[in-house]
């Protein structure tokens, strides 16, 4: 996808972040938009359900965001 495409495709994904006011922020108050390489390296495990996905623009490693996926929690019997 080129970059114009792949931005479309974010924005309209994005939209609804800002759809309620709680939200304090929306795609018209962030104008500078731009697309970078990036990769996904993932931490996961056989034995655990939890996981680390850490997001790293790919020329330069800059840090973009990281998300932890917790242990979901045993059920009680």
């Amino acid at each position: 996808m080129t970059d114009e495409a792949l931005i479309a495709e974010a924005m309209k994904l994005a939209k609804s972040f800002g759809a309620d006011a709680t939200a304090g922020v929306s795609l018209e108050m962030l104008p500078k938009v731009r697309a970078v390489d990036a990769v996904v390296v993932y931490f996961e495990s056989d034995e655990h359900d939890g996981k680390i996905e850490v997001f790293l623009e790919k020329e330069s490693g800059k840090f973009i965001t990281a998300t932890l996926v917790p242990r979901k929690p045993k059920k009680s019997t």
